[in-house]
């Protein structure tokens, strides 16, 4: 204890040697070869000394310049990530997350001095990745021990709210056999409540998996990120018919109509998708994301379906919303029929302010 307090007062000492680099002296003292040769030997007697403590010791003492100095430790604190946690790195690991920064660089946007290298960022990242590799080891073994019992585990690790602890179950889910994560969506499916506290295990297992019975549970949540992530994710994990299907049905009918209709992007050239999209531009609250969508498509019959649309239409934010879908298509198509609809157009119409102010005019 009293060495690590003898060791921070010579680090803290060292601030009053602080520099700050330009870029070209950045790159020319980063790129010395003897510079790369000092640290590969540093980092060989790191993971070689019987004592690595005092490996760093020697190097935070020596007659260097604050640049090579950090360099060396950054490119230290590099080479931990890289292997699973062990006992010994947890010095330099704690030492680095009060090591004050002495090589520094101005600010892109002002006169404030930044860290060349950030020493005690990199240390706590670490952290959280030793977090998330211990976090999967032990739920690898839960899972093969009781499955029950490592969802209970998960519904702490939720509630808890780490980060680095979730993704370390996530890669415990990935590395289970498809027949075990199955078997996980079938408990879940049948055993789990949703708004329990494992929303979001069913989301994510459900997703995984492609089980869509477990995703429609998912959508029954209580809350509206959940909710909103299994939607936005549905198109990588479904068969393309089955998260249409999925999509349009929410945008029909669920508490997530607005967000769901956003994402029928993925398919604004499907005949069903347009004509809901249609439907939609006669809701106040839908108008824009469904006129937004429709000028996705690429179907150059869909400005003809529009411009009836239009004609026919005596809701002014029907006609406004389809002159949106038209302009922001611009497709030769959408052109000409925004031309040909011009005689029809009421130039105060909000509308018609829309089409002055794309040209640059005052509306």
């Amino acid at each position: 204890m009293i060495k690590t307090c003898l060791l921070l007062a010579i680090m803290f000492s060292h601030t009053c040697l602080a520099v700050i680099y330009d870029d070209y002296e950045i790159n020319r003292e980063l790129n010395k070869a003897e510079l790369q040769q000092t640290t590969q030997q540093f980092l060989t007697e790191y993971f070689t000394a019987k004592n690595p403590q005092q490996t760093i010791e020697q190097l935070i003492q020596a007659d260097m310049s604050p640049i090579e100095r950090e360099y060396m430790l950054y490119s230290l604190l590099t080479a931990i990530s890289q292997h699973p946690p062990q006992n010994f790195h947890q010095y330099v690991v704690d030492l680095m997350k009060t090591f004050p920064p002495q090589a520094s660089k101005l600010h892109e946007e002002g006169n404030l001095s930044v860290p060349i290298f950030n020493l005690s960022s990199k240390a706590y990242g670490i952290e959280n990745i030793w977090m998330a590799y211990r976090t999967e080891q032990q739920f690898n073994q839960q899972f093969e021990k009781d499955r029950v019992a490592a969802v209970d585990a998960i519904k702490s690790v939720i509630a808890g709210g780490s980060r680095p602890q979730w993704l370390g179950i996530k890669n415990s889910l990935a590395a289970l056999s498809n027949q075990q994560q199955n078997q996980l969506a079938d408990y879940l499916y049948q055993n789990v409540n949703v708004n329990s506290g494992l929303d979001r295990l069913i989301s994510h297992v459900g997703l995984l998996t492609g089980n869509l019975p477990l995703i429609e549970k998912a959508l029954s949540s209580e809350q509206q990120n959940i909710r909103e992530y299994t939607l936005r994710k549905t198109i990588n994990h479904l068969p393309r018919q089955q998260a249409k299907d999925l999509l349009l049905q929410s945008a029909r009918y669920s508490a997530d109509q607005k967000f769901s209709t956003s994402l029928l992007s993925h398919f604004s050239d499907d005949e069903a998708v347009q004509a809901l999209l249609i439907k939609q531009l006669s809701d106040e609250n839908l108008a824009e994301n469904a006129a937004f969508v429709l000028s996705q498509s690429t179907n150059q019959q869909l400005p003809y379906v529009l411009m009836n649309h239009f004609l026919q239409s005596k809701q002014p934010q029907v006609k406004n919303h389809i002159l949106l879908a038209l302009k922001l298509n611009g497709g030769e198509e959408a052109k000409l029929i925004l031309k040909d609809l011009t005689p029809h157009i009421e130039p105060s119409s909000k509308g018609g302010k829309w089409l002055k102010s794309f040209k640059g005019e005052q509306p």
